[in-house]
């Protein structure tokens, strides 16, 4: 249905495409003699365009009417220049001697890259589609100095995480997000292809704009506008591909599987249970059975046109794609609409809307990625009747085939964003802007499980279905006074505001068991049995307010000489009244050398510029009202001879009127150099950031009788180096462009409560058992555990070496840290890596000749470990990785794997042993495309027709023997656990085209 519907909307609109007189004019560009491949010419006021081929020659049928042609091209001056009845038009361009007049978007405004004090960095449109992904973050991976994107998981639909210059928290990390002025707390509704421009904000000078909400730093999206489109420009994007699993993790076979039960069977005294295991031969290989090859399909069909009274940006976009577990799916309908309007001279109207429809087919991944992994591969998935086997008399874990069949999990998701907005323009020095912004977000999932059995532990008696139903709306109203003079050799701006946000939203949902029927038309909760009814409702999404006054001051001396001082005052409701205010300031300076007279701008540095900043920002994400003490108000009891039922209530955690916000003081040093008249740019930057009265509820004493009160308690530091460097060169038919950016950083906890040395988290599963501590000193969320130092090869070595527990020849044997002579979990225990990597990268390069153009993406993470904590939970006769098969045995001495058995401490314990590498390098995207000649297209009445190829994930080299070594469970405590749970993610292959009307 939406498929067809966006079809006929292509169709009308190439229907409406116009006829006009017409006469034709050709020529040829050049830049210092040589010809230019590429250069965008388009005929004032009209949809009329076209671009010059391999050897710099155009030809374009415009209207009669037309009396002038732009010509635009990358790394060079536009120009603009008069037709004047001529037929044939030859024109020079020539390179822009400075990148700096390139505007970029900040915080309530923009400001030429020249005039930063700040740290920022920007990604453009062209950058950002050749990633088949519904979701802006991963495509922007690999692409910004100090900007880590991390996929969350690889389901359908998924999310990236992002993390600007390190975790500064111990509570939400998430940077904060202004898609077209409307602040907002997540972008998964935007469409990468409807983006014009992405600025990330890393330093207190760009981010104290934002003032409690900038210490995670800023990520600013701009989406496209109709301004530059002349009378009309129809886009139609398509691309269509397939999925499969990226890597699969090496699992034993079932002959490996029986021998290797039946040695643990030896090993704990026990008799072998599989006499023959030859017989069983290779077994089911359980990750082929649950994983597919998906499809994805995208397309994008959109209309803009625009001059100096007003712009219109239309646009519609489907997205499908499937899952590679069988069961999985997604797809997102979005319509988007910008448009602005001159009313007056001084007045200027405009609007910002998306409209996002997205439904989900979700499965309960985590389960039946984990039971794939465990599953004996002795049992085949189906009987020869075809009916599911019972795989948890092997190895006590459900059949995953049986969970995905018999799950019925659907979301829907409806959301709004957008605003209004109003320009001013008050005398010649002044503009006033008034906006008013709205995210409405209504969401509902209905799960239905019928009667089934597979086993004693993999079954439901009674038919089940649960409905939830919520709501949420966040709105943003601004007032802003801008100011912007040049006089003489001085430049001054700034801006003023007063802003008010509000956020909340309500949920119900309910259950009832017993349905009438299995089909999909008794999916409602009367068709239930009203006894096993059950309701809940709550709040969804949050409920805070925030109150906001800001400022901000410019001043640039002879483009030499630079400051910017900015500061926000914030008032928040998810603080008390002691501490509900706080102020941001932030000051930068800057020095544009290579504008001094000394300066010799033909040398081998074209460009110097030295920038410095300090500031202070905060982060309010720590939920609402924890201010306040929880009380639990459900606990009736029975007092008196009569048994007369009293309310009652009790304590649940403790208040704390001081709460106050958690600061981030951040200091940046940086430098900007061009060489080689601009064609390498380099940009540095060396950071210290220090957030302090970090919020946790941190644990106190069982005999007071409730859970701590937030606090203000801990102290975190990142420190590191940003790097990015890029080349871009034309010469003649040739067009090439090379970057990479480079991050470090150092993640260091500097002090927790008081004298509290530890805190621990992460469970891993086994016992209780915490992976994780975060102790002063040390990285947050740091492994925690006991280094491997062999194995017990004798009795020997039992005797001679200290055991924790009794353990026997062919056990872990750990390390002595303190020398005492015993193992103990005080004494022994040391770091044992981090999920934090210490380096980031990206590369990224392009070339064009000819109209062939390929481009490539890599990415890489260096320095962080994964605790493969699958490995670790083992509650019956799972199968085993293939490590297992070099376990020590009377054959084969091994001192890196320990004897097989089914439980004990080599199994329970965490030690350095289920600590993996997770560095590595992944060729993110290769892309290979083909534009056809103008000769062609002004035929097809086109602007450009190009067709392309794409790989994402094709390569990746990494050590981790898991699907993906970038694990996020939510928590800084408890990142890098991989548990087998997290959806992996895939290598996709795509066929695409893009036309131009």
């Amino acid at each position: 249905m939406r498929q067809r519907f966006i079809t006929i909307l292509a169709l009308m609109l190439l229907l409406c495409t116009g006829v006009r007189a017409q006469k034709s004019v050709s020529g040829t560009v050049t830049a210092n003699g040589d010809p230019l491949i590429g250069v965008s010419i388009r005929a004032t006021g009209t949809s009329s365009g076209t671009v010059t081929d391999i050897d710099g020659n155009y030809s374009l049928s415009i209207p009669e009417t037309t009396d002038s042609l732009q010509f635009s091209y990358i790394g060079f001056n536009p120009q603009t220049i008069a037709i004047n009845s001529r037929s044939r038009i030859d024109v020079e361009l020539s390179e822009a001697s400075e990148l700096l007049n390139e505007v970029v978007v900040i915080g309530y405004g923009v400001q030429r890259k020249s005039d930063l004090t700040g740290a920022v960095s920007v990604v453009e449109s062209e950058d950002l589609v050749d990633i088949p992904t519904q979701s802006l973050g991963q495509a922007l991976q690999g692409k910004v100095s100090g900007l880590q994107i991390i996929p969350g998981s690889g389901a359908p639909g998924a999310d990236a995480i992002f993390r600007v210059r390190g975790v500064g928290t111990l509570n939400n990390a998430d940077p904060l997000f202004v898609v077209d002025g409307m602040i907002l707390n997540d972008i998964s509704f935007l469409n990468p292809r409807d983006v014009a421009s992405v600025s990330v904000l890393k330093d207190a000078s760009a981010t104290a704009i934002y003032g409690a909400r900038g210490a995670n730093g800023v990520i600013i999206v701009t989406t496209k506008q109709g301004g530059d489109a002349g009378a009309g420009r129809i886009t139609l994007g398509a691309y269509t591909g397939t999925q499969e699993v990226l890597r699969t993790i090496d699992l034993a076979n079932a002959t490996e599987y029986a021998n290797l039960i039946n040695e643990a069977d030896l090993n704990e005294g026990r008799v072998p249970r599989y006499p023959n295991p030859e017989e069983f031969g290779e077994g089911t290989d359980w990750q082929d059975a649950i994983f597919r090859a998906a499809t994805i399909q995208n397309i994008q069909l959109g209309f803009a046109n625009g001059n100096e009274q007003s712009s219109l940006n239309l646009s519609a976009n489907y997205f499908r794609q499937e899952g590679i577990i069988y069961g999985s799916a997604f797809d997102r309908f979005t319509l988007r609409l910008n448009t602005s309007r001159k009313v007056k001279d001084w007045l200027k109207i405009g609007n910002n809307l998306s409209l996002v429809l997205s439904g989900s087919d979700n499965i309960n991944a985590g389960g039946i990625l984990l039971d794939a992994y465990r599953t004996s591969p002795i049992v085949s998935p189906r009987d020869s009747l075809g009916n599911f086997n019972n795989t948890s008399a092997v190895s006590n874990t459900g059949n995953p085939l049986a969970t995905i069949e018999f799950t019925d999990n659907k979301s829907q998701e409806y959301r709004a964003v957008g605003n209004l907005y109003a320009e001013a323009g008050l005398g010649k020095f002044f503009t006033l802007r008034t906006s008013f912004g709205l995210d409405f977000n209504y969401a509902r999932n209905r799960s239905f499980t019928p009667v089934f059995e597979v086993s004693a532990n993999q079954r439901n008696e009674e038919s089940i279905l649960s409905v939830f139903n919520g709501y949420r709306r966040n709105w943003l109203w601004e007032n802003t006074l801008a100011y912007n003079n040049d006089f003489g050799r001085h430049h001054l701006d700034g801006v003023v505001g007063l802003t008010y946000q509000d956020n909340f939203g309500e949920f119900i949902s309910g259950s009832r068991s017993r349905l009438i029927g299995e089909d999909p038309s008794f999916f409602y909760l009367s068709s239930g049995d009203i006894l096993t009814a059950t309701n809940n409702s709550g709040v969804n999404g949050g409920d805070w307010g925030l109150a906001s006054y800001l400022g901000r001051v410019n001043y640039v001396f002879d483009d030499k000489y630079l400051i910017t001082v900015s500061g926000r005052v914030d008032g928040s409701s998810r603080f008390g009244a002691n501490n509900r205010y706080g102020f941001f300031p932030s000051v930068g300076l800057g020095w544009n050398v290579s504008q001094e007279d000394f300066w010799n701008a033909d040398g081998l540095i074209s460009r110097l510029k030295l920038r410095a900043s300090w500031g202070r920002t905060g982060n309010d994400r720590i939920g609402d009202y924890n201010y306040t003490a929880l009380v639990n108000s459900g606990l009736n009891t029975v007092f008196g001879t009569d048994e007369i039922l009293f309310p009652g209530s009790t304590l649940t955690a403790l208040a704390n009127p001081d709460l106050r916000w958690e600061e981030t003081t951040q200091s940046d040093v940086g430098l900007e150099l061009g060489f080689f008249a601009n064609k390498l740019q380099l940009e540095a930057d060396v950071y210290r950031k220090v957030t302090s009265g970090v919020l946790f509820r941190a644990p106190i004493p069982d005999y007071l009788g409730a859970e701590p009160a937030v606090r203000n308690i801990a102290e975190v530091l990142n420190r590191g180096v940003d790097l990015r460097l890029t080349w871009r060169e034309t010469r003649g038919k040739l067009t090439y462009s090379l970057g990479a950016n480079f991050s470090t950083v150092h993640n260091e906890v500097l002090k927790l409560d008081g004298d509290r040395n530890d805190f621990f988290a992460g469970g891993l599963g086994i016992g209780g058992q915490l992976g994780t501590n975060s102790r002063a000193g040390n990285p947050a969320g740091a492994f925690f555990g006991y280094e491997l130092d062999g194995v017990f090869q004798t009795e020997e070595e039992l005797n001679q070496f200290p055991t924790l527990g009794t353990q026997r020849v062919g056990d872990l044997r750990f390390r002595d840290q303190n020398g005492d002579g015993m193992i103990t979990p005080d004494g022994d225990r040391v770091v044992l890596g981090s999920a934090i990597p210490d380096a980031i990268l990206g590369v990224n390069g392009s070339v064009a000749y000819a109209g062939f153009d390929l481009s490539f993406d890599l990415t890489g993470q260096f320095g962080n470990e994964v605790i493969n904590a699958k490995k670790m939970s083992r509650f019956g006769a799972y199968n085993y990785e293939t490590s297992f098969l070099d376990r020590f045995s009377p054959d084969n001495a091994s001192d890196t794997e320990p004897r097989v058995t089914l439980a004990g401490q080599n199994i329970e314990t965490l030690s350095s042993r289920f600590v993996e590498d997770g560095s590595y390098l992944r060729l993110r995207n290769l892309t290979f495309g083909y534009r056809l000649p103008n000769t062609l297209t002004d035929r097809l009445k086109m602007q450009n027709f190009r067709v392309y190829v794409s790989g994402t994930n094709l390569w990746t080299n990494q050590d981790y023997s898991g699907y993906n070594p970038e694990i996020f469970n939510g928590s800084v405590f408890d990142n890098g656990i991989d548990r087998g749970t997290i959806y992996p993610i895939s290598r996709t292959v795509t066929f695409g085209l893009d036309v131009t009307f």
